[in-house]
């Protein structure tokens, strides 16, 4: 199995979309790698409408606080929470947060099957929340959480720069960063791995001071 990492390194937030027919067999692909998202318990308290009409599509763009780009997409998914779901197994976390997050791992996997089979994607969260409901005809108790663009982008934007992963990883404490920053730019395997190698010496010491200290009783005996 292949390396997923390019693929991340390689999505895009598309901006504009040529005005092209995505076939089911890409967009069934797609809403399955939605399915197979990670969610607490296993409740998968999703669901996706997919909306394929020029007009709807154009309603969810100025529901979308005009996006209108979005509108020559291929395909649009309204994907959507059930909030009461998790809250009955998890409380008032399950309905705000557990939610929030297993839509949002959804829509993660989704774009990412969309950008293995050379389509573009837009992740919008930003949009009238009863507007998208009324024009998904979407129960009161369900809720919009994201729509995705899907379809053939006109052009591919340059890479967004990016944090240095040194600024962003912490180990077991917080701001606790790497000791040696200027080998991490060379070499963070390597370095990951010596780290390794430590807790694992660490955890072979522990093991044998508590070994020798059983043999002794023993001897005592």
């Amino acid at each position: 199995m292949g390396d997923i990492l390019e693929l991340i390194k390689s999505r895009r937030t598309i901006k504009s979309y040529e005005p092209r027919f995505v076939n089911w067999d890409y967009l069934s692909k797609i809403l399955d790698a939605g399915r197979h998202a990670p969610c607490s318990g296993n409740i998968q308290n999703w669901k996706f409408i997919v909306v394929l009409e020029p007009s709807q599509k154009k309603d969810l763009a100025v529901a979308a606080y005009e996006q209108y780009e979005i509108a020559l997409a291929g395909a649009l998914i309204v994907v959507c929470a059930e909030p009461e779901k998790a809250e009955r197994y998890y409380g008032l976390r399950g309905e705000r947060l557990y939610t929030t997050q297993n839509c949002a791992a959804a829509v993660q996997n989704m774009l990412l099957e969309a950008q293995s089979l050379g389509l573009g994607t837009t992740w919008i969260g930003a949009f009238d929340e009863e507007a998208v409901k009324a024009s998904c005809k979407i129960p009161h108790n369900i809720r919009p959480q994201a729509i995705i663009a899907v379809g053939f982008p006109k052009e591919i934007p340059e890479k967004p720069p990016k944090y240095p992963l040194e600024t962003l990883v912490y180990f077991g404490s917080w701001r606790n960063k790497f000791r040696d920053p200027s080998k991490y730019l060379n070499d963070i395997a390597t370095i990951m791995a010596r780290k390794v190698n430590v807790a694992k010496e660490s955890m072979q010491d522990i093991a044998s001071s508590v070994v020798s200290k059983f043999k002794k009783e023993d001897d005592f005996e």
